[in-house]
């Protein structure tokens, strides 16, 4: 009965440590070029031409 008791414990800690192992999320990915490239003409810092011109570069 004893022995139960001591392996309780370490159960309960193992499959914590399981669940939270997988429950992870992986590394933050990089944005993608066209990704970058939206956001920086939805903040104002390049123009609609500018914007249109990388754009097909980057998809060619």
């Amino acid at each position: 009965m004893f022995c139960g008791f001591g392996m309780f414990p370490w159960l309960a800690m193992s499959t914590c440590n399981q669940s939270h192992e997988h429950g992870q999320q992986e590394p933050t990915r990089k944005n993608s070029a066209i990704e970058i490239l939206k956001e920086r003409y939805a903040k104002g810092e390049i123009t609609r031409e500018e914007f249109l011109e990388i754009k097909k570069d980057l998809v060619s």
